[in-house]
């Protein structure tokens, strides 16, 4: 899709190119950089729009999507969308040691999933059992009368899938209905402990971003939906590697087919100071975030400045 690096007044009827789309000039001083293995440069505006700029891959992120995780499907081989391994924040053995081990890779993944497994089949029981965590992931409740909490579930048996950013505060933490859907909504993932200020506003949650895929030259405008790893960077919904692939979704999609939906080099600027809940409090849809996202890249300059700092930054 081709957008005109225009702000368009309804009510006047007149057509404005903005100074920062004229003059093609990034004007995005470096800010850091951050602790990724790739050691990503992130840059912010000190003038005009407030935004943070950085290029990196995207990876694929699935919660928020009500069938992320299942305790029958453990690897995501036939009912799940992710495996479980990437949704577990604590693993301990039956006596309560810590398991730590790295990368969640071969012996290691196995291992997890086998601990997943064995607190599953205990019912949760922490007391002489192994047992998992996934805090801001899967939320737990202990119900009246029960002895320990146990992982929320939804009525087709999947488990309750969290985001950072909340679509219906309102709602129960184990309805799923609370968190923000990730094939239904364009959504970024930052990192965990992230501080990148523009001009003094802090890039976070419900902050209106774009995204372009710098192989397809596709645009995408998405929402900040949650944090991930502190170390890690480049990470967006279904929905949005969807969206840059150019794929519609289905909505049966497997494991496999959501992992293939990386993308390997993008451009991602996060508008600080256009909060989605500022301008839409309640209820909102996935054609309201590609409206004020457009709107605020036409404000910010466009394709024409998005290309120079793409240039700047190599």
């Amino acid at each position: 899709m081709n957008f005109k690096v225009v702000v368009t007044s309804a009510l006047a009827g007149v057509v404005l190119v903005t100074a920062s789309s004229a003059s093609g000039q990034c004007a995005m001083p470096r800010l850091t950089v951050h602790s990724d293995p790739a050691r990503t440069a992130i840059f912010a505006s000190d003038a005009g729009e407030n935004a943070i700029y950085f290029h990196s891959k995207l990876g694929v992120n699935t919660d928020g999507a009500s069938r992320s995780y299942h305790p029958d499907d453990p690897r995501g081989r036939t009912l799940a969308l992710n495996n479980v391994g990437n949704a577990i924040t604590d693993l301990r053995d039956a006596q309560g040691r810590d398991i730590d081990c790295t990368p969640r890779s071969g012996a290691c993944f196995t291992r997890y999933i086998s601990t997943f497994e064995a607190a599953r089949d205990a019912g949760w029981n922490p007391q002489g059992h192994p047992r998992v965590a996934t805090s801001g992931i899967i939320p737990w409740r202990r119900e009246p009368g029960a002895s320990w909490a146990t992982p929320c579930r939804n009525a087709d048996g999947y488990f309750v899938s969290q985001t950072a950013f909340l679509v219906d505060p309102g709602r129960d933490e184990c309805d799923q209905g609370r968190y923000l859907d990730a094939m239904a909504f364009n959504a970024l993932v930052l990192p965990g402990g992230a501080v990148w200020r523009s001009q003094g506003w802090k890039a976070d949650q419900g902050d209106l971003v774009v995204v372009r895929d710098r192989t397809s030259d596709r645009l995408a405008f998405a929402v900040v939906g949650d944090t991930g790893p502190r170390n890690d960077l480049g990470e967006g919904s279904v929905a949005l590697a969807a969206a840059l692939a150019g794929r519609p979704l289905r909505g049966n999609e497997t494991y496999q087919e959501v992992r293939a939906l990386h993308r390997t080099d993008v451009d991602v600027l996060v508008f600080n100071r256009r909060e989605l809940r500022r301008v839409i409090p309640g209820a909102f849809s996935q054609a309201d975030v590609d409206r004020l996202g457009l709107e605020a890249f036409d404000a910010w300059g466009g394709r024409p400045r998005l290309d120079a700092c793409r240039t700047a930054a190599g």
